[in-house]
Parts: structure tokens; C-alpha cells; sequence
């Protein structure tokens, strides 16, 4: 009985040993291509002065630098604080007075508020990556005599032209 199955597994093992193994074709090789597709947004920093001293005859002013801005777009600057009168008012160092000012977008002589921009920069502007805009502020009140001060805050993006 030994013998028998001592047989049986020298024919099976030989038989596994000459099954001849075939390779699969090689699919993995090849070629090919994909379309591959980004967008490069605009990119800018701005500035604006932290002080703006008018009694030193200074007028406003915004720079652009490391500036590229798409074609079709423009960089608008808004002041974001402004009071029913389109302006902004500049309150007497003893809290009393007040004065108020309009703000005026220098290229095209509006007054800059909510709906017009107080400066705007677009890809034909910017010669070299930066360029400056300039606003003027106006007092349109006058108030007691003394020193005045106030706040401009304003906002700005990238949005297309209408």
C-alpha cells in the first residue's frame, strides 16, 4: 500500500512539473496622451498709505506692484465706509466738529462710494508689474477751527469688466 501511494504522488508531482506555463501578452506597455488644462488666476498686492495727511498737502494714492492681472479683468479699490452724503466725515480732536469729505476717483473725476470704485487698475495699466493711482479728498463742510481726523476703510478684488 506504501509503495502505491509513494507512486501515485511521484506521477502527480512529476506531472505538475511538466505543465508548461504560457506568458499572457504584455499589456502594459504602450503610449498615449492626456490634455491636461490649469487656470492662473491674477495676482497683485496693493497699497495704500496708513496716514494720509492733508494739512502736508498730501493727496491719496494706491499702488499696484507684482501685478498681473488677466485680460478682461480689472482690480477695483472701494471705500466700504461711507455715509449718506457719499463720503466720509473726519471728527474735531476734541470730539465735537465734524467735517466731511468726498472722496474723488482722479481718472475719471467721480466721486468714489459703495457702487464706484475709488480707484481701478486693469492689464493695460500696469506697465512692469506696478502702477499708482491717485484720489483726492474734499471737504465739502467746514467745521470749527483745530485738527480732524477719520477713518477710510475699504475693500478690493479682481472681477470682470462689465
Amino acid at each position: 500500500m506504501k509503495k502505491l501511494i509513494a507512486s501515485i504522488l511521484v506521477i502527480v508531482t512529476m506531472a505538475s512539473v511538466s505543465v508548461t506555463a504560457f506568458a499572457a501578452e504584455d499589456l502594459s506597455a504602450g503610449s498615449g496622451e492626456s490634455e491636461i488644462k490649469t487656470h492662473v488666476y491674477s495676482h497683485y498686492s496693493i497699497t495704500i498709505p496708513a496716514v494720509i495727511d492733508l494739512q502736508n498737502g498730501e493727496i491719496g494714492q494706491v499702488t499696484i506692484s507684482d501685478a498681473m492681472i488677466e485680460d478682461g479683468y480689472s482690480v477695483n479699490v472701494n471705500v466700504t465706509n461711507t455715509e449718506d452724503f457719499g463720503g466720509i466725515s473726519l471728527t474735531h480732536t476734541n470730539g465735537i466738529g465734524k467735517v466731511n469729505c468726498l472722496l474723488i476717483n482722479m481718472e475719471n473725476n467721480m466721486r468714489a462710494d459703495n457702487e464706484n470704485p475709488l480707484v481701478s487698475f486693469a492689464n493695460a495699466d500696469i506697465q512692469e508689474g506696478i502702477s499708482t493711482k491717485y484720489f483726492d479728498i474734499q471737504t465739502d463742510t467746514y467745521g470749527m477751527p483745530g485738527d480732524y481726523s477719520g477713518t477710510m476703510q475699504y475693500s478690493f478684488e479682481c472681477t470682470p469688466n462689465e
